[in-house]
């Protein structure tokens, strides 16, 4: 793992009861709290209650999303099959998902032709005798 990824602000899916150590509220299971100093906050008590989940899937999307947006947090879940924690998305703000969606949507199209395979130069296609209407003689 990188440097930056260690910098990145982290927002932690809980898999048990949690509440906030700052306004003491009773969060439940499935909470989204942020860890700081071996303490639990709620996304409110941590200032990041105004950004929106972007889940993860397309990488385009997530890059420019990241890029405009002034305050991002990867949202990370435990897995208890793999031991270790998975990403789910970020939380970025509104307006710059809005910009990468606007970016996304005008590049659609190129991005689409280059991720599509090359064609099969014409000498290296498979022969097939039966099409070329000549019989093999035996």
């Amino acid at each position: 793992m990188s440097t930056e990824d260690n910098r990145d602000l982290k927002v932690i899916i809980s898999h048990r009861d949690s509440s906030c150590d700052e306004c003491h509220e009773a969060l439940g299971r499935q909470a989204w709290i942020v860890l700081e100093g071996g303490r639990a906050f709620c996304l409110a008590c941590a200032d990041l209650d105004h950004l929106v989940f972007l889940p993860s899937g397309d990488a385009a999307l997530t890059r420019r999303a990241r890029k405009h947006s002034a305050l991002a947090a990867v949202v990370l879940k435990w897995s208890r099959a793999r031991k270790r924690y998975e990403r789910q998305g970020l939380l970025v703000e509104e307006a710059g998902l809005a910009r990468a969606e606007a970016e996304c949507l005008s590049d659609a199209e190129a991005r689409t032709r280059r991720s599509l395979p090359l064609a099969v130069p014409p000498l290296c296609q498979p022969v097939d005798p039966a099409s070329q209407g000549e019989s093999v003689s035996r």
